[in-house]
């Protein structure tokens, strides 16, 4: 049975995770602290590193106990490669820790210097900042997906964790097992007789809508699954150093229609450029590392 190896969370939306071995389930769906703060520039818009690269050169660790700190520091590996325009300057930053909180007292001055224009760090308890608003509970991805997905670019697996930062990650089952959640293969349509068969060049599944989501539990908390997640450029640059590795998209398309599993139906996606599924929750609770995961069907 699949089971549960591996939550990590996000404290701040585009900086480093932390691996935790149980986690809240919060009533929105969403993992407690999980993208729970967000930086904001001056006129409102996001501050993450699919239009920042320099974030890949930050690197973070989170206490989230009672008061809430993090440390932050320049990776000295980004200032050496120097793949991202600008680079140098952060060599003088010195290391330093705050309380996440917004203004003077919390990290905005400090990565105020890092961006070169001042932000806002800003707060949302109850569900955090997903990219999917429509389904803010955990992205889920198999260990076997992340492995494979190493495999075609010659990654380490903690390299391709760190790209495509998922918060659940599940073992004991296939590469791309995740895939039959968010996008089941509709069950094949059983024989006519003869005299009754449809003409044999139509398509039997043109006018029928996809088949529906599953839903699944995680150590007997409920979620259901969305979509398959679309991919920005941020899993093409190294998470350490912002180099880019080149013809990503192209090569991942490749690889992904190579080997979509025969019980998955991506027809309904624009495109192949997808790991990883979003999910909603179903209740509030706690999932704990090791927990089995029960898909439901039909």
């Amino acid at each position: 049975m699949p089971t549960l190896e591996r939550i990590t969370i996000y404290p701040v939306k585009s900086l480093d995770g932390v691996e935790v071995v149980e986690a809240r389930v919060l009533p929105s769906g969403a993992l407690e602290n999980d993208r729970r703060w967000q930086l904001v520039d001056m006129e409102g818009q996001v501050v993450n590193a699919k239009r920042t690269p320099l974030m890949h050169a930050i690197r973070a660790e989170f206490d989230l106990g009672a008061t809430g700190t993090v440390h932050l520091a320049i990776d000295p590996a980004a200032v050496a490669t120097r793949a991202i325009p600008g680079i140098e300057r952060l060599a003088a930053i010195a290391a330093a820790s705050f309380p996440l909180v917004p203004g003077p007292d919390g990290p905005c001055g400090w990565l105020a210097e890092v961006f070169a224009r001042d932000v806002l760090l800003v707060e949302r308890p109850d569900g955090g900042f997903p990219d999917d608003r429509e389904a803010c509970g955990p992205t889920l991805i198999s260990t076997a997906s992340l492995e494979a997905v190493a495999g075609w670019f010659r990654l380490a697996v903690d390299e391709c964790r760190r790209r495509f930062r998922a918060n659940l990650e599940i073992g004991d089952c296939g590469p791309f097992w995740e895939d039959t959640l968010a996008s089941p293969a509709r069950p094949e349509l059983q024989p006519l007789p003869s005299e009754l068969a449809p003409d044999l060049t139509a398509d039997p599944y043109a006018d029928l809508p996809p088949p529906e989501p599953l839903a699944f539990t995680i150590g007997g908390v409920g979620f259901r699954a969305t979509n398959a997640c679309r991919r920005c450029a941020v899993p093409s640059r190294d998470s350490r150093t912002g180099a880019v590795t080149g013809q990503f998209r192209d090569v991942f398309e490749a690889w992904r229609s190579r080997t979509m599993p025969a019980d998955v139906d991506p027809s309904s996606w624009s495109h192949l450029y997808r790991l990883a599924v979003n999910t909603g929750a179903t209740a509030a609770g706690m999932i704990t590392v090791g927990g089995d995961v029960s898909v439901r069907r039909g």
